[in-house]
């Protein structure tokens, strides 16, 4: 799906209402419209990725983070049990999300939210033949990360400048003794 016909960058981007719960310059978290309980959140990078896999490693890393305080204040301000955190591109058949985002659901006891699925019958050999196979390829990815870095070392070093204190919007915030960074 393209920039321009993706509804979540249309969103994120201002080009559609919303209830922005939070905005800075690559994220802007929403009430999601068709929530599954009262204070659903949408979490939504303004950049278009089809998949959070997609997203460089520093954009997911700040995303996460902004995420997870976001998820912070739902406890705060709405008090549920939980808030789950949910990425998926399906989630229900049929209806595939075209754009990398977080869902920030509120659980509470009288909710009906449900991640049902049917167990499935997996071998003892089948389940090693499974985790080898992740295992080398988490080895090769490994591998070619650590192969990036050494190209990327051998590279001269630009001079240092002297470190700067942070931004007052960089510092991180207290919010009930859990340090969040928005």
């Amino acid at each position: 799906m393209t920039e321009e016909k993706c509804v979540f960058c249309s969103i994120a981007n201002k080009q559609m209402p919303a209830k922005v719960l939070y905005e800075d310059e690559g994220i802007t978290a929403v009430l999601d419209i068709n929530p599954a309980g009262k204070g659903h959140t949408l979490v939504i990078p303004k950049q278009h990725y089809g998949s959070v896999y997609e997203m460089p490693q520093n954009q997911f890393l700040q995303f996460m983070a902004v995420a997870d305080a976001i998820g912070y204040s739902i406890m705060l301000a709405q008090a549920p049990n939980n808030v789950d955190m949910l990425y998926t591109k399906e989630l229900v058949k049929g209806n595939v999300t075209p754009h990398a985002l977080i869902h920030l659901i509120p659980r509470y006891d009288d909710d009906s939210v449900s991640y049902a699925w049917a167990h499935q019958n997996v071998s003892e050999e089948e389940m090693t033949a499974i985790a080898d196979s992740i295992t080398a390829t988490i080895e090769k990815v490994k591998a070619n990360d650590q192969s990036a870095a050494q190209k990327e070392s051998r590279r001269e070093e630009p001079k240092k400048k002297p470190e700067e204190p942070p931004k007052e919007e960089e510092k991180p915030r207290e919010i009930s003794k859990k340090t969040v960074v928005f």
